[in-house]
């Protein structure tokens, strides 16, 4: 999925990378959505740029273009899609209000892991963890 929404967008043309400051970044990116450089529009360099980060989230912003997003379902990329416009969002407005820090590894590893493997399985609904 490729879209220009509005504030993730506003990261990307400052060329910065969206910091894994809440839980939903982490649980649903597994960390920053980084910002890959400059590439020149119908040329290769924007796939080459995806594809420095790609693998580490399913979301990648383009310094001064957008954002690019995957996944195994066009569901999955689209959510992705929404869900890196919603953090940006909610971070540009924490930015108004104060410093942001990134969360600690360990709390970005464990809430992703969580997120991928437990929540919203049958195991989690019924209240059995592993």
């Amino acid at each position: 999925i490729h879209t220009h929404s509005t504030f993730a967008t506003a990261w990307a043309a400052t060329g910065q990378d969206i910091p894994c400051a809440v839980t939903a970044i982490a649980d649903e990116f597994g960390g920053p959505v980084r910002c890959g450089d400059y590439a020149q529009i119908g040329t290769e360099q924007i796939g080459e740029q995806i594809m420095r980060f790609i693998d580490q989230s399913p979301a990648v912003l383009l310094k001064k273009h957008g954002v690019f997003t995957v996944g195994t379902s066009i569901e999955k990329a689209i959510k992705a899609a929404v869900m890196v416009e919603d953090v940006a969002k909610t971070l540009t407005y924490a930015q108004l209000i104060g410093e942001i820090s990134p969360l600690p590894q360990s709390e970005i590893d464990s809430n992703h892991d969580r997120y991928t493997n437990r929540y919203g399985t049958a195991a989690a609904s019924t209240g059995v963890t592993a």
